[in-house]
This record gives structure tokens, C-alpha cells and sequence, in this order.
């Protein structure tokens, strides 16, 4: 169905791809899709919201799967996330694989890098993205024309770990500390948080360090280069089962800066050809978040399937983490309107977007409010 190689967590190279964009197409949006991956950008004071640009409307609920499967059955569809591969991404494996068990649709999936990935879905080459919602909204900001149609995980899930001695926030002023890539990207915003609800400023009150991805800051933290360093929940798993009590979460990423994450986003060109299929992604995300919750032998077999090396004791520790206590797969919808709004305003602050958007300006709810009232509000 789909193969996964082992990457980094930033790879150089496209993995898993049944073909490769054009040096044209990835030259004329390099530029565009460079936001889209990153969300950077310069902090300037923000102007009025953009128009929002209407949404293809008439969305309704399905009268049965038979009905909508008509519609679409035989379909081809490319579809394409920039994640690593890791458990959080477990949910969308199950989405995919329902859209082709319950309807019929072809999924042509591809684990790409950020550039190549963003550039395929602005051009066309790629239909349905997996992308940060933040990420997203700096590609509309530059004039991509896209919107997202459902949600896939919710919550921030990375963290700030300390290695032992240290075992707070405080403990680690003066010392060595790693965020990756920016201080405006999700990972350093969270850095900055954390470091402030404790009063500290995690660039001067730390010895602050960028390194390439989360997995050079967790292999520095192991081999005791660093005091503390931002990680994600399933890097920290496997810390915690290498070496118990070596280290400490001194701060949880979900609740300190509670992002919407990754969603699944489509050009409103694309949108306004294909609302059955919408429809269809839709139902099978809500149906693959309810499956989470109700079958967790299923998913932790599922995400050992997917990510290569997971073991057993990891994916069970995984499963407590991201479904039990982030609750990153809501059985009514990742999708939320809180979350959204905060996400947006915080891309504002960290200067990752120079407008402010409002979440309808990104976001239809129609999709997923007609899925859940198909499928039954848990």
C-alpha cells in the first residue's frame, strides 16, 4: 500500500515517490512553497484581515457510503505529507486506508521533502497535502490559493527535556540548549513559552544552540553535549525506555503553546471539481480518529507497520501518550475553531505571518460538520 524508508527528521531526499516535480514547476514556486514549509517571515505590524475568499458552498451530508462511493469509486487521488515518519502520523495512515477500503478511491501517497511536496500541491501535481496549518497560511499569505477541508492531529507534540541533573526550566539557565531550525518555527515558539511562563528568556538565559532537526538535538542530549533540548513526544519515548530517569519533561508543548497541527489541505479550485471526495476524506478522517480511540491493539499494529524499527514497548507507550493524554485524534474532528484562532494569532506574534487571518479565511468546517452529522456526533 505504501512504503516508508527510515529518514531523518528533516531529510534531504524525496522518499517513497511515484514521481518526481519538475525543475520548472519547483523553480517557479520554490519561493511560495518555502513559506508553506517553513512559515517564516519578517514581524511586522499586522493589517486588516484578508477577504475571505468563499468556499465552494452545498455541502451535505452523504444519504449512505453506497452513494457517496458511487460518486467517487475509481478516482485517483495524489496525496502528499512532508512529516517524518512517526506515530503521530499513525491516524493518517488509517485515513488513507479507508478512503480506498470504504469508497473505492486510488491513493497514490508520498512521504516528499517540504519544498518539492508544497510546490506539487500549489501546482496540481499533488491534490491533497498533509501540511501545517501555519505553514499553510503563510503560502495564502504569499498567494497560494489553497483552504483546508479537515483536520488530521491537533496538538503540539513536542516538549522541553532536560537531562539529568536538571529537572526544571530553572535548572537549565546558563547551560547548554538546542532548539532546531528558527525561534518562529512551531518547535522554537515552543522554546519560547515555556521559557517565559517560567520567567526565564530562553536566548539569553540559555546557552541557545540551532541544530539541524529534533533528532541531532535528542542524539546531542544523549551523548551529554546538552543540558536540554526541545523533543518530541515519541523522540522522548524512546529516551525514557533507553535510559529511565535520565531525563525530564520540563515542559509540555500542548499545553504550553497549544497548536492546531497538521491538516489536510486542497487548492479551492481543486475543491470546487471534487466535493464528493472532499466529503469522503472527511468521513474517513473522522472514522480513522474514532478507530483510534476504539482499537488500540489495531493501531499500535498499525503504526509498528508503518514506521520501521518501532517496537511493541514503544508503540504501547506511543499509543498513552499521543491518544490518551494529548488526544490528538478528536472523534468529532481535529478541526477546532479555539485551537484554530490561536494557532493564527500565534503566527502573528512569532512573525511567521504578517497579516492576521481569520480561521475562516483557511479553514471549511462544512466537511467536517456534514461527516459528523453522517456519521453521528460521539
Amino acid at each position: 500500500m505504501w512504503h516508508l524508508k527510515k529518514r531523518s527528521m528533516y531529510p534531504t531526499g524525496v522518499a517513497s515517490t511515484r514521481r518526481k516535480v519538475g525543475r520548472p514547476v519547483l523553480g517557479a514556486f520554490l519561493g511560495l512553497a518555502t513559506l508553506l514549509a517553513t512559515g517564516c517571515g519578517d514581524n511586522i505590524d499586522a493589517t486588516e484581515p484578508n477577504a475571505a475568499k468563499a468556499a465552494p458552498t452545498a455541502v451535505t451530508a452523504p444519504a449512505s457510503v453506497e452513494e457517496l462511493k458511487a460518486k467517487v469509486e475509481g478516482k485517483e487521488l495524489s496525496i502528499a505529507s512532508a512529516a517524518f515518519p512517526n506515530p503521530t502520523l499513525t491516524g493518517m495512515y488509517k485515513t488513507l486506508e479507508l478512503l480506498q477500503s470504504d469508497f473505492g478511491v486510488k491513493v497514490n501517497f508520498r512521504l516528499m521533502d517540504s519544498s518539492p511536496m508544497n510546490a506539487a500541491l500549489i501546482s496540481g501535481q499533488v491534490q491533497i497535502g498533509h501540511v501545517s496549518l501555519g505553514g499553510m497560511a503563510a503560502a495564502v499569505e504569499a498567494g497560494a490559493d489553497l483552504i483546508a477541508v479537515a483536520g488530521n492531529d491537533q496538538k503540539n507534540a513536542f516538549l522541553v527535556a532536560a537531562r539529568a541533573p536538571a529537572k526544571t526550566l530553572a535548572d537549565l539557565k546558563g547551560k547548554p540548549f538546542a532548539v532546531s531550525q528558527n525561534l518562529s518555527s512551531i518547535v522554537g515558539q515552543t522554546a519560547q513559552k515555556c521559557f517565559a511562563a517560567a520567567g526565564l528568556d530562553v536566548k539569553t538565559d540559555t546557552q541557545l544552540l540551532h541544530l539541524g532537526n529534533i533528532g541531532q538535538i535528542v542524539e546531542s542530549m544523549e551523548s551529554g553535549k546538552l543540558s536540554g533540548g526541545m523533543s518530541a513526544t515519541f523522540r522522548q519515548i524512546e529516551l525514557d525506555l533507553k535510559k529511565p530517569g535520565t531525563y525530564t519533561t520540563v515542559c509540555k508543548g500542548w499545553e504550553a503553546n497549544p497548536q492546531l497541527n497538521d491538516v489536510w489541505a486542497v487548492s479551492r479550485a481543486w475543491l470546487a471539481e471534487n466535493r464528493d471526495i472532499a466529503m469522503a476524506l472527511a468521513i474517513s478522517e473522522i472514522k480513522a480518529d474514532r478507530w483510534t480511540h476504539e482499537s488500540k491493539a489495531e493501531w499500535v499494529a498499525l503504526a509498528q507497520a508503518k514506521i520501521e524499527g518501532l517496537t511493541p514497548e514503544a508503540a504501547e507507550a506511543n499509543y498513552a501518550n499521543l491518544v490518551t493524554e494529548l488526544d490528538s485524534w478528536p472523534v468529532n474532528g481535529s478541526l477546532d475553531q479555539k485551537m484554530c484562532d490561536y494557532t493564527l494569532a500565534t503566527s502573528l506574534e512569532f512573525g511567521v505571518l504578517k497579516k492576521r487571518f481569520a480561521c475562516t479565511d483557511l479553514v471549511t468546517f462544512d466537511y467536517q460538520k456534514a461527516a459528523v452529522q453522517f456519521l453521528g456526533s460521539k
